[in-house]
């Protein structure tokens, strides 16, 4: 059941940004359609593009650890919270927890961090610490979809990171969420809290 369609528009640095459209079904939003870095060319030019505009900020490459702890925390408020019904602050703590862990991942290998989600996600693709072999083994937000590529899991990153951001932003649209589908979303980023913790 599709109730609805947003195309979102963002301006940045004075020019205007069409972003992709999405549909809001009626327990979660989906992402209908995303622009991704689809060669190692593309991918440069995005790695690139984060520098140029300064997304990358050094850190002590020890700090890693902080970012780590930060990730745990927040899984386990999540849960909690899941837990009390508070779907709302679950599915935000959740993806966040999923954020600190890929910045720990950025900070103990390369010694910076971001506050840009599709930068986190270039610059761990750029270097290779998220790999085509590990991208098969993690599962986000589409569980029947086979993760054979990096772009699949930036393209879940990005559709959770849109499911946050709906949370945050959108809350009327809370009136149909079900707890088994933030229950799920949980248990999705703890299977890959595994996976992604040996990259440490």
């Amino acid at each position: 059941l599709k109730l609805l369609i947003l195309r979102l528009v963002r301006i940045q640095d004075g020019k205007v940004y069409i972003l992709p459209l999405f549909t809001l079904s009626k327990h979660m939003f989906t992402m209908v359609k995303k622009n991704l870095p689809k060669s190692s060319t593309a991918l440069e030019k995005a790695y690139q593009n984060c520098t140029q505009r300064g997304r990358f900020k050094q850190v002590e490459k020890s700090a890693y650890g902080d970012y780590l702890q930060r990730a745990q925390k927040d899984l386990v408020s999540a849960e909690r919270d899941l837990s009390g019904g508070d779907l709302h602050w679950a599915r935000v703590k959740a993806y966040q927890a999923l954020f600190h862990l890929l910045n720990a991942l950025l900070v103990k290998h390369l010694g910076f961090f971001s506050k840009d989600h599709g930068c986190v996600i270039v610059a761990l693709m750029s270097y290779d610490i998220i790999t085509s072999k590990t991208a098969e083994e993690l599962s986000l937000l589409k569980q029947e979809a086979i993760k054979s590529t990096i772009t699949a899991v930036y393209q879940d990153l990005d559709e959770f990171r849109i499911q946050r951001n709906f949370a945050l932003y959108k809350p009327k649209a809370w009136e149909e969420v079900i707890k088994e589908d933030v229950q799920s979303e949980i248990e999705k980023i703890k299977a890959n809290f595994k996976v992604l913790v040996r990259l440490l």
